[in-house]
Order: C-alpha cells, then sequence, then structure tokens
C-alpha cells in the first residue's frame, strides 16, 4: 500500500525526527566502539528481487500478518548481507552479541540514515528519540522481499500442517549445522542461517536479534544524492555506556 500525501507531508514535517542517533557504519568500519570490542562477520547474500524490503520476526504470526513493505524501495538483486558483533559482559560472563545488520548495494559510505517506515504508521505522533520499529517476540528476525514473502509464510503453513514444531524441528538444526561450518562468534545453538526458502532461489537470513526479544528499528542508508547504499537493522547501541540500552522509546 502506497503512503497516502497527507502522509508523506506530515513524514516530510518530520522527517528529522526519523535520523539514525549515530553513524551506523561505523559498526562495519570499527573493531573498537566506546571501548567495546567490536567485528564483523558475512552472512552471506539476501535476495531482493522487488527491492520492497519485509523485516520481521520469521516465527509466530508477525511475518504473515505483514503485508505492508518499506515504502522506500531497494535496488533490486542479491546482496552482500554482513553482522556486526559486540563481545557484551553480563555478570562475568562473555556474550557476543548481533549489534547491527547491514545490506550493501553500492560501495559508499552513507551521508544519512533514516528509519525505514511502511507510510502507515502513525507519523504524526513521532517526536525526537522515538522511533517505529518492529517487534520480535521470538528473539529472532529476518530480512525477506516482498515478493519472496508469500514462498516463505506458504513453507511456514506447510511445516504446521503436520503439526511440527517450526523451530524445534526445523530451524533449530538448520542453525546447529551452520554453527560448523562457521564457528566465529555464534553460541551452541547457532545465532544466524542464511536461508534458501525450499523450492526458490530465495535467500532469506535469519538472525538474533542483539538482547533478544524486543522492538528494533531499520535504517535506510543514503549518499549525498539521495540514492540508497545500505540499509541496516540496530539492534543494540554501542555508544552507550548503560549496559548498551539507551533512552530511545518506539512510538
Amino acid at each position: 500500500m502506497e503512503p497516502t500525501a497527507e502522509w508523506l507531508k506530515i513524514w516530510e514535517s518530520k522527517r528529522e525526527f526519523t535520523l539514525a542517533p549515530n553513524d551506523l557504519d561505523m559498526y562495519f568500519t570499527s573493531k573498537e566502539i566506546n571501548d567495546i570490542k567490536v567485528d564483523q562477520i558475512d552472512l552471506g547474500e539476501v535476495t531482493l528481487p522487488t527491492g520492497k524490503i519485509i523485516v520481521n520476526d520469521p516465527l509466530g504470526q508477525y511475518l504473515a500478518l505483514d503485508n505492508s513493505p518499506y515504502f522506500v524501495e531497494t535496488p533490486k538483486g542479491n546482496f552482500p548481507i554482513k553482522a556486526s558483533i559486540i563481545s557484551y559482559e553480563d555478570d562475568g560472563d562473555a556474550e557476543n552479541l548481533i549489534a547491527c545488520v547491514k545490506i550493501t548495494f553500492k560501495d559508499e559510505k552513507p551521508t544519512r540514515y533514516e528509519e525505514a517506515l511502511k507510510g502507515i504508521e502513525s507519523i504524526e505522533d513521532l517526536n525526537e528519540g522515538e522511533f517505529f520499529g518492529f517487534a520480535s517476540e521470538s528473539g529472532l528476525a529476518t530480512i525477506v522481499d516482498f515478493g519472496a514473502k508469500e514462498a516463505f509464510t506458504n513453507f511456514i503453513d506447510e511445516v504446521e500442517a503436520k503439526d511440527e514444531n517450526l523451530y524445534d524441528d526445523y530451524f533449530a538444526p538448520l542453525f546447529i549445522e551452520n554453527v560448523k561450518n562457521n564457528p566465529a562468534y555464534q553460541s551452541e545453538d547457532g545465532d544466524w542461517i542464511n536461508w534458501n526458502i525450499p523450492n526458490t532461489e530465495y535467500k532469506a537470513p535469519i538472525f538474533q536479534a542483539g538482547f533478544g526479544e524486543g522492538v528494533y528499528p531499520s535504517y535506510f542508508g543514503y549518499n549525498e544524492n539521495g540514492d540508497v547504499v545500505a540499509f541496516y537493522i540496530q539492534f543494540i547501541d554501542a555508544e552507550l555506556d548503560d549496559e548498551m540500552e539507551g533512552d530511545d522509546e518506539w512510538v
């Protein structure tokens, strides 16, 4: 669904409020942020045949009910996707967490990062320091093209029609197998997979969402000409001191 002219007019007036709180590319160019160790790993590629992106929880009903991709479209094709990993200590236990995920469309550093929106949000309610984001109930997130979503959800329906548990019976073994092939920074149960939707050519990576369940913002990265050159999901603000958890709120 295309945004209405009225919605776009309000969005233009609120656009400065949709800017990311920091330079998201630092997650992919730095080895340390605010005395926190940072590293990067390749997650393979994501397939975007229409350039209409959906980001959501791959489990439960969220994805099945999500029929509104972000209204800004990206280039079409297969593009590299990376994860930025931070080393986080909690009560003496060290964890490696996915802080940010990036799709690269052009090898350019963005000059501006704006929250990815669907054009249906209550944009008039947006204030500085707030974001809309997407919800993850399972602690997982996926990026899937709108043109590939039907194949994704149809497969989910097929699994559940067999009275199987989608995660325990299907995805969990894939995560564990990926740990064997790509052990760096992964827990024993696995933190990411580059999933090929069965019987298609579509790749829809699935990965752990930062600290787990919550609401997280996505951003488009633009160059000085206004072209979309990258896409990001920010799970953890590594520049914040207080356990990396900020004061930003979702609307």
